[in-house]
């Protein structure tokens, strides 16, 4: 993958965790206050392994936790609140980065706003007990800049959430692991409702898919000179609507490891026959208009039927996120024809 692809795209980075949900735990809290189970609680040891195969092991459950904002979204929609995040947190028609969930700025120290933004300054002042970020090669954390990693894994352990070869909820189910063992209670009413309504639309999904059979879907990133074809299988969000019958056009080759997507240029558009074209939605949105000028993208005859709908990937991983998007995937699911 292009280093076009690792500062726009997102599937490139980072490290993976692992966790076994636990039964037993008190709310989560951010900053230097323990959590609900009061000092007993926080005093817990603390033993994670994560995707990089590297183990923090802590005498008591780390207080002051900094995260990556999809990272943090997720944790906080698990019902725990980081200290300090970093990450993309820029306003788009003045709100929040889909990407950073339901994260609330005021309660948090912010070290970063956007790719290869971190204070060092900022986050060395919280005493951070730990980082959390994302791994997409179960080496790298994903918004750590490599300049300045040496400096960071200095300051606080590290744990990098696993993506590679998961699904969506698979990575959902690490997150709630680690939530509870930062403190947590995976039995929330927030919490249990969120997962409530993601079953639901998972099944209406399910659904919509049936009703349509044969109706072949593309996935997409788009810039002014290149056109990126996603494998379905290394995105967590695809993966898992793969498996519950939506039919995504693949690649034209095998990617190598790692590879997150197919680099091809405008004039093979049309390579990919589909009836339905997602694009990533962490495009600028002035690509609209752009790609509205490539006769190979309006010639298409999903573009032409007018069958394109946004795919937010990399939204934070949590049931309370994807149950919405996925209320969309079923909205597209039902208005897309197959076109032949």
């Amino acid at each position: 993958m292009s280093k076009h692809l690792l500062t726009r795209r997102g599937f490139l980075r980072g490290a993976g965790a692992t966790g076994v949900l636990l039964g037993l735990a008190a709310c989560g809290n951010s900053g230097d206050k323990p959590g609900a189970g009061g000092p007993s609680g926080a005093a817990q040891p603390f033993r994670y392994t994560d995707g990089r195969g590297i183990t923090v092991d802590l005498a008591s459950r780390p207080q002051r936790v900094v995260a990556q904002s999809s990272a943090a979204a997720a944790l906080w929609d698990a019902g725990y609140q980081v200290t300090g995040v970093y990450g993309e947190l820029g306003l788009t028609d003045g709100k929040l980065n889909y990407q950073a969930g339901n994260i609330d700025l005021s309660k948090v120290e912010v070290v970063g706003k956007t790719w290869g933004e971190f204070n060092l300054e900022r986050y060395a002042a919280l005493r951070p007990e730990l980082l959390v970020d994302l791994s997409f090669d179960d080496k790298t954390l994903w918004y750590v800049p490599e300049a300045s990693a040496d400096k960071v894994f200095g300051l606080a352990p590290s744990i990098g959430m696993k993506m590679p070869g998961l699904d969506l909820p698979a990575i959902i189910d690490n997150f709630m692991a680690l939530a509870v063992q930062l403190g947590a209670d995976p039995d929330a009413a927030p919490v249990k409702a969120a997962r409530s309504e993601f079953d639901a639309a998972v099944a209406d999904v399910r659904t919509a898919v049936a009703a349509k059979p044969g109706l072949r879907v593309l996935a997409v990133s788009r810039d002014a000179t290149k056109l990126y074809i996603a494998d379905p299988k290394m995105h967590p969000d695809l993966k898992h609507l793969a498996s519950l019958g939506v039919q995504f056009v693949p690649t034209a080759k095998p990617l190598g490891p790692g590879q997150y997507f197919e680099e091809v240029s405008w004039e093979q558009a049309a390579s990919y026959p589909a009836d339905a074209i997602i694009y990533d939605g962490r495009e600028v949105p002035a690509m609209a208009d752009t790609v509205s000028k490539i006769a190979t993208w309006t010639n298409l005859p999903a573009v032409k039927a007018g069958q394109v709908y946004p795919w937010q990937t990399a939204a934070p991983y949590s049931f309370a996120a994807n149950a919405p998007i996925y209320r969309d995937v079923v909205g597209w699911l039902n208005k897309a024809k197959p076109l032949g």
